[in-house]
């Protein structure tokens, strides 16, 4: 039986007890590590509205996850959470080396407590989820009957095979037109047609990363239309129309800033989501306006002429890259290297789409190399061989990150390749790296370390050496 928050109200904080424990809530605050007498999910992080009562049902969106950031998804999510009424909550981070079934199994008990501890509208329980945890939220409502819609931040669909065609539910994503994974789920749209599961892509200028607070704001709104559309809740003539106004205003917004192409998808998916529950003319009008302006269609023949494009790539770039780690062919780093040089010409380029293809590019290459390293580690016998190629590809494809400049001399130094770890330790620190003692403690450089060369390199760069070197 559900326990109502408003037994006890002091200095903005809940109580509500139980036999078993005493918990105190505060609205507007996000609580980490909530104990509560479950052994699967014993700690529940938790954020209520500031305006929260317990004098009605909430809408509950559970944020999943595959790491330790959960508790700055809150943070992204809260403002969102506030200015829709939405109560955040997430469970413990489970470790890598749990399986699926029981990641959702701590899901379902983690939401089963909320129902029980929290007046939550039964009718309105959300998964929510970035990147990975994004993958893991899809899943949820085909195996968590209580849980009815998704709201998906820069993430695509996992194995299509794992969503259930039986079971309806909303889904929302918010994806950015940089993200190296816009091509994929422009094209996941379609079968989730096929699946006749509701759906809303809400797409935004920037890359893979949290986009602003307006767009999450909009994707809560757009689940409560949804919902709202599909019966599961009463339809609020006041709550329709301001959600009017505020999409009304951001295709404004964007077409002001001359994001047409976004402007116009905003505007399609607007008529539809809106038809049945408000006028919509004003959205066909302006459909109509942009679909005619000079603008809007140079912009959408360059997308056309840059997406075809970006197909090629990528499937280049999928083939080569396994073969060359089957092979160890060290040689085709240089084709590699001629990638990334035609990427930055992209990045460099003066036409937006361009920009916009040589940043999906840059982040998909780097992506699918941490695919292969994720797969060549794996185990207790790692492949080498191929961990030592994707670390030297990664100083191509990301030549500021240090670590892996670092992987490579740890990794050549255990095969007493001492030249080749020599010169990537040079490179690393004509970078400007100055981290002696991490160098000093490398795993399997313990010959390396004493040999004058690598000393002679830090001495000439750093100033220093802890070992002698020749005269």
């Amino acid at each position: 039986m559900k326990r109502f928050f408003a037994l006890l109200l002091l200095l903005g904080s809940f109580v509500t007890e139980s036999p078993a424990q005493t918990l105190a809530l505060k609205k507007g605050v996000i609580m980490d590590s909530l104990p509560l007498q479950d052994s699967v999910s014993s700690r529940l992080k938790l954020y209520l509205p500031q305006d929260f009562k317990g004098t009605r049902n909430w809408t509950l969106l559970f944020i999943c996850h595959l790491d330790t950031d959960v508790l700055q998804t809150m943070r992204y999510l809260k403002s969102a959470a506030d200015a829709n009424g939405y109560i955040l909550a997430s469970s413990s981070v489970l470790p890598d080396s749990v399986s699926l079934t029981k990641r959702l199994l701590s899901i379902n008990n983690s939401v089963e407590k909320l129902k029980d501890l929290l007046p939550v509208d039964n009718a309105r329980i959300y998964a929510a989820g970035y990147d990975q945890g994004g993958q893991l939220a899809v899943l949820v409502p085909s195996l968590i009957p209580s849980v009815s819609g998704v709201l998906s931040i820069a993430s695509i669909l996992p194995n299509p095979e794992l969503i259930s065609s039986k079971k309806r539910f909303d889904y929302v994503n918010i994806m950015g037109r940089a993200d190296y994974q816009y091509i994929q789920v422009s094209g996941e749209e379609e079968l989730l047609d096929q699946r006749k599961i509701p759906n809303f892509t809400l797409y935004h200028p920037e890359g893979h990363e949290w986009p602003e607070v307006g767009e999450l704001d909009l994707g809560m709104q757009v689940l409560t239309l949804l919902s709202m559309k599909q019966k599961e809740m009463a339809r609020d003539s006041v709550q329709i129309s301001a959600s009017y106004e505020h999409f009304r205003d951001h295709i404004l917004q964007l077409e002001a800033k001359d994001e047409l192409l976004l402007a116009m998808d905003f505007t399609e998916r607007s008529e539809d989501l809106f038809d049945d529950l408000y006028d919509t003319d004003w959205f066909r009008w302006k459909r109509k306006e942009l679909r005619s302006s000079r603008a809007y269609k140079d912009q959408k023949r360059d997308l056309e002429r840059v997406v075809l494009n970006e197909r090629i790539l990528i499937d280049d770039y999928i083939f080569y890259l396994d073969q060359d780690v089957l092979n160890f062919n060290l040689n085709n780093l240089g084709w590699w290297n001629f990638q990334m040089e035609k990427i930055s010409k992209y990045k460099e380029s003066p036409r937006k789409e361009e920009q916009l293809l040589g940043l999906r590019l840059e982040g998909f290459v780097n992506a699918l190399i941490d695919d292969y390293v994720e797969v060549s580690a794996m185990g207790p016998n790692p492949d080498d061989d191929a961990l030592i190629f994707l670390f030297m590809l990664n100083t191509i494809t990301a030549p500021e990150e240090a670590e892996n400049y670092l992987k490579v001399i740890s990794l050549t130094a255990k095969y007493s390749d001492f030249g080749t770890a020599n010169f990537y330790l040079e490179e690393l620190l004509k970078k400007g790296y100055k981290d002696a003692d991490r160098l000093y403690n490398l795993p399997h450089t313990g010959l390396l370390r004493i040999s004058p060369e690598f000393n002679a390199i830090l001495l000439e760069y750093l100033g220093e050496a802890r070992y002698p070197t020749e005269e």
